[in-house]
């Protein structure tokens, strides 16, 4: 009598062979440091009628703060923070209150950093840019869901027609 075969062989054996999902491309936007430039691009490619996703990926570089030092109170503090939203630059949280500092804005990579750093001397303020544990992330934009890179292609060349930021197109799951 022949050897039962061992049962992963037989499960294996019965299992259906699960047909693979087809490849499907997307045009991809950034990445950006500041979620104020994705808006830009998202808010553009919806008012030419397409729908756009937009995530956060680590970026790899490492992560820096701008923080304003030396304040006197954290009630000072709140209302630099307020303050900073009333001119746009978002996200101003005290991160310490011996000695009172305030990190502005999220973790960005050194060139988000240093931008950010300027709009807030620019506002007044004397800041110094850290770098913090962890990585930086950044924001991508994509748009479209195509059949094939070709088709992906042909309508990023379209695309380019509207002044958009560099663009790729990228498989998507």
């Amino acid at each position: 009598m022949p050897a039962p075969a061992p049962l992963a062989a037989v499960a294996k054996a019965e299992a259906p062979a699960r047909a693979a999902a087809p490849a499907r491309f997307a045009i991809e936007f950034g990445p950006f440091v500041a979620a104020a430039d994705a808006e830009v691009v998202e808010r553009r490619l919806t008012q030419v009628g397409y729908a756009t996703v937009r995530s956060r990926q680590k970026s790899g570089a490492t992560a820096y703060a701008v923080l304003i030092e030396r304040i006197p109170t954290a009630q000072d503090a709140k209302r630099i923070g307020m303050a900073l939203r009333d001119q746009g630059i978002d996200d101003a949280v005290v991160v310490s209150t011996d000695p009172v500092v305030l990190r502005v804005g999220t973790q960005l990579p050194l060139r988000g950093a240093v931008e950010l750093a300027e709009r807030v001397r620019a506002a007044g303020h004397q800041v110094r840019i850290a770098a913090q544990p962890g990585e930086a992330s950044a924001l991508i934009v994509r748009c479209g869901t195509f059949p094939s890179r070709e088709a992906a292609e042909v309508k990023r060349r379209e695309l380019g027609q509207l002044d958009l930021p560099a663009n790729q197109v990228v498989q998507v799951q």
